[in-house]
């Protein structure tokens, strides 16, 4: 049952991380409404990320790294790696958004 579970979640991550991305790539002409709300759903979905990950290392007695605590080091190096593009990809957007004194004229 535990390696049921521990590979459904391993599935389900990788999924999401391939949704994250294309959502990452597909983003760049959204506007920012839509970028925050993609900044949420990937700081949320690497809250579930790290809740596997402590579930499967506290079951788990561990004596080194095993093929699958790779799998999830990596999974969550990626995943921290599309929340910083997506936030800077955000802050770029407000930039661009936001209006320059240049703008406004001294009449």
């Amino acid at each position: 049952m535990h390696s049921t579970l521990v590979d459904f979640c391993i599935i389900l991550s990788w999924l999401l991380l391939v949704l994250s991305t294309c959502l990452i790539i597909f983003s760049k002409y959204k506007h920012t409404c839509f970028k925050q709300r993609l900044f949420k759903f990937l700081n949320s979905f690497l809250v579930f990320q790290l809740i596997v990950v402590a579930y499967y290392f506290t079951s788990e007695k561990i004596n080194g790294l095993s093929d699958l605590g790779v799998s999830y080091w990596v999974l969550i190096t990626m995943q921290i790696a599309c929340i910083v593009i997506c936030y800077m990809s955000l802050k770029r957007r407000k930039a661009k958004i936001r209006p320059s004194l240049d703008s406004f004229s001294m009449d």
